[in-house]
């Protein structure tokens, strides 16, 4: 029996440096290397230094589509005239987990939907995205929100790890002409690639254990109810107010931005850096009022803006699943925990409800 299938190929792991190396013709390339114990993305000039046996980064690859810090123009003091040297590379992100694929969906759907971002929509016309295949740890629950595998994505390729090859997944045009043009490296799947895909995927769902992921069935509707909860309280006697978890989120967007003039006093620099919600200065307005005054209140904002803000704003929860707020928090608060805990609340006042 001969199987055809346009939108994937085989390409052996024996080919993957060349396949690497190839991609420096499309941009620049970005991809996961080691740092310590841990693993960051970063530009890579050697296939070698790739490392595709990770977990997770510190920080998603978003910081290359959305720089932390970011000029966004400059202007003269003198007749108010503005000019920017903003200017787009190419660039190809290399080795992206499925969670951190949908997190940039989230992001184009926010930056891109209404009232396009033109700088955003030129750096991601010149991005090309590949992602790889991975094994969650206990801090996954990407099962859960539904972005475990790239399909509902935008990407350009996908690569599966079968055992001795990959599974090479075609998302896009782009993606054709990757492939198009180091077709060499590649081969067409045979009937024992393809059930060796299948099983792949299977064996993925049974790594989650049944205790990390959490019911997010009417999430936002049990997110709202719960509004005033004493979990909130309870839940931020624990959090530092450090930010980290926002800070490593690959779909928070807050930004603030300062004007620094140059030292003649003539030209002035507007820059944009990111920020968190979860510091008390972000809802300091003029006049000293604070939206969010508390440490409880910027708390419970993130899961409300995660779990219920996000739904109504870009149809999809602004929680991937990655992990990375709990992995990194070092206060080891679980936003599956917190979830659970809300949820308990939830089932119990329903309970006394209707008895």
């Amino acid at each position: 029996m001969e199987f055809h299938i346009e939108r994937a190929k085989v390409l052996p792991k024996a080919n993957l440096h060349s396949f690497i190396s190839g991609l420096k013709k499309w941009g620049k390339l970005i991809a996961p290397v080691r740092k310590g114990e841990k693993f960051v993305f970063t530009h890579v000039e050697k296939p070698e230094e790739v490392e595709l046996n990770y977990t997770r980064t510190i920080l998603p690859p978003k910081k290359f589509l959305v720089p932390y810090r970011r000029e966004r123009f400059s202007y003269s003091v003198e007749d108010l005239s503005f000019k920017t040297n903003f200017k787009a590379e190419n660039q190809v992100i290399f080795g992206i987990h499925s969670c951190d694929l949908h997190g940039i969906s989230i992001l184009d759907s926010i930056y891109l939907k209404e009232n396009p971002d033109p700088r955003y929509l030129e750096v991601r016309k010149r991005t090309v995205l590949i992602g790889v295949s991975c094994v969650p740890d206990e801090f996954c629950f990407c099962l859960a929100t539904a972005t475990a595998f790239p399909e509902g994505a935008s990407w350009d390729l996908f690569l599966t790890d079968i055992g001795a090859d990959y599974f090479v997944s075609i998302g896009s045009p782009k993606g054709d002409e990757i492939v198009y043009s180091q077709r060499s490296l590649f081969r067409d799947i045979e009937k024992e690639d393809l059930n060796a895909y299948k099983a792949t995927t299977l064996k993925k769902k049974s790594l989650f254990k049944p205790e990390q992921l959490p019911d997010l069935e009417r999430i936002s509707h049990v997110v709202e109810l719960e509004y005033d909860s004493e979990v909130w309280q309870e839940e931020a006697k624990r959090c530092l107010g450090c930010g980290t978890c926002t800070n490593v989120c690959p779909t928070c967007f807050c930004y603030t931005s300062v004007d620094v003039p140059n030292i003649a006093g003539t030209e002035v620099k507007r820059i944009e850096f990111t920020t968190s919600c979860q510091y008390p200065y972000y809802s300091l307005v003029a006049g000293g009022h604070y939206f969010k005054a508390t440490r409880a209140d910027r708390f419970k904002h993130r899961y409300y803006h995660k779990l219920v803000g996000y739904p109504y704003q870009v149809e999809m929860l602004g929680c991937v699943g990655c992990g990375r707020c709990s992995a990194e928090c070092p206060a080891s608060i679980s936003m599956v925990e917190t979830i659970k805990r809300l949820r308990g609340c939830n089932e119990k006042e329903l309970r006394e409800v209707t008895e």
